[in-house]
């Protein structure tokens, strides 16, 4: 199931001003309140997850600074790290600061099961990925997309687990 979300302002001043279960509801009420803002679409998730309580693992954080002409100042951090809430195991990547147009800092960070762990492989293939989402950011963001559209598809990548 999705839901929309409608919203005003931004930064400080970013607010959540309804929430509906159909777009053409939503729609209709940014309308009347002249909002400029987009409308937010998010799936509500009410299966059950998988939790990781407990699991031992090594957190694996890239990070990269991008910048019109290359992807630079690519850094690691690397811990063995325990699992002990209720969270879902998952990854993520975004945008960790849009810091001037065409320059921006991108991360992806995972949970691998430490018995699988090897730093060699997985430093590799989530560098590989850092560059990749690069590219694709560079890409929506030369097509005019805002930082809130880039977010956004990160998410949906983050959600079909593309990487």
């Amino acid at each position: 199931m999705k839901i929309y979300i409608v919203t005003e302002g931004s930064y400080s001043e970013y607010a959540i001003e309804r929430v509906f279960s159909n777009r053409p509801a939503a729609e209709e009420f940014k309308k009347w309140r002249n909002i400029r803002n987009e409308i937010e679409e998010w799936e509500v998730y009410d299966e059950p997850f998988e939790k990781c309580d407990g699991e031992k693992v090594m957190f694996i954080k890239v990070q990269g600074t991008v910048y019109p002409e290359a992807v630079v100042d690519v850094r690691y951090e690397i811990r063995p790290d325990m699992i002990n809430t209720d969270r879902a195991c998952r990854s993520g990547r975004g945008i960790m600061a849009y810091n001037k147009p065409g320059v921006f800092t991108l991360y992806n960070y995972h949970y691998i099961p430490a018995d699988l762990w090897d730093e060699e492989k997985y430093k590799a293939k989530y560098t590989k990925a850092l560059y990749d989402l690069a590219g694709m950011t560079k890409a929506m963001f030369a097509e005019g997309a805002s930082v809130r559209d880039v977010e956004q598809a990160l998410r949906e990548r983050d959600e079909e687990n593309d990487i």
